[in-house]
């Protein structure tokens, strides 16, 4: 009892000099801070940072982080010095435009900054690219939309999908990346459990659908390419990683002569205020399907 009693004064001692010290187990931040962050569960140092239009290096130097991998929820991060530093206005994605099997692949951007240079990089499916083989380098110039075509490295010839990915090489931090089937007509969507259908009524390839537009909270606009006609599609949204499987049915899309169509669905209650939200275009009867993901914000 002596000895707990021993450790116990110790403990506190070491408190107190700690406090008069001014220790504390809080990152140093700048004394000219005037906004900050507090870390969400699920969050990373380049997510934080390309919200707020900076790169991680910048906030890591302002934090004077050690580790700037090792950043928890609930710590509170400085993330200007220079009056209130706001969201970029856009963010960057891409679709899958058109591809050549074994050849190159042409994709096009929506909200791309401009004057920024990309490293393009492919790589296995579900890698998202990620330290996957540069083919390329692309500036985005004027920024926008544009429809770049890339060449598919010869590691990834034969793949049946390939993940596909721009990288920022300013320190801006901005990314975006997709996949695609590697053949003439792949994209995004499948039918038949993902193998490429037999031709039926003269309808050969697979359906894709691009993002066209969103409002937070409100509704998305999808864009269609290639769907076969004459078939109904029941439309689903769910949780981001779930490619809206099992997802809440928001509506049905009815592809007419086929081709392009261009509609519009209201995202359910349960996922308003979600991240990123999946939705898919799905027909049981033949197989045929379709899918893609979306930022939920206004900035498409």
């Amino acid at each position: 009892m002596l000895r707990f009693r021993k450790v116990f004064i110790i403990l506190i001692a070491l408190v107190v000099l700690f406090a008069a010290l001014g220790i504390s187990t809080q990152n140093a931040q700048a004394a000219s801070c005037t906004q900050y962050h507090v870390v969400k569960r699920g969050e990373w140092l380049a997510k934080i940072a390309r919200y707020y239009g900076t790169n991680w290096q910048t906030l890591a130097k302002l934090n004077n982080l050690k580790n700037p991998s090792r950043i928890y929820a609930g710590m509170k991060l400085c993330v200007s010095t220079s009056g209130s530093s706001q969201p970029p206005a856009t963010i960057p994605t891409f679709s899958i435009s058109g591809v050549e099997r074994d050849t190159k692949v042409t994709i096009k951007t929506n909200n791309f900054p401009a004057g920024n240079t990309y490293r393009v990089r492919m790589g296995p499916y579900g890698t998202q690219a990620v330290n996957g083989i540069q083919v390329a380098t692309w500036n985005s110039g004027q920024g926008g939309t544009q429809t770049p075509t890339f060449p598919i490295p010869n590691q990834l010839k034969g793949s049946y999908r390939i993940a596909i990915r721009l990288e920022s090489t300013s320190g801006s931090g901005y990314y975006a990346y997709n996949w695609f089937y590697n053949n003439t007509t792949g994209a995004t969507g499948g039918a038949n459990g993902g193998q490429t259908p037999p031709p039926s009524s003269g309808y050969t390839g697979i359906p894709v659908f691009s993002i066209s537009a969103v409002v937070r909270d409100t509704n998305v606009t999808i864009t269609t390419k290639n769907f076969p006609p004459g078939l109904t599609f029941d439309v689903l949204m769910g949780p981001m990683g779930t490619q809206g499987r099992n997802g809440i049915k928001v509506g049905t899309l009815n592809s007419g002569s086929g081709g392009t169509i261009t509609a519009k669905y209201s995202i359910p209650a349960s996922l308003m205020g979600s991240y990123k939200i999946s939705i898919r275009t799905q027909n049981y009867a033949t197989g045929y399907y379709a899918y893609n993901w979306f930022y939920n914000n206004t900035a498409y």
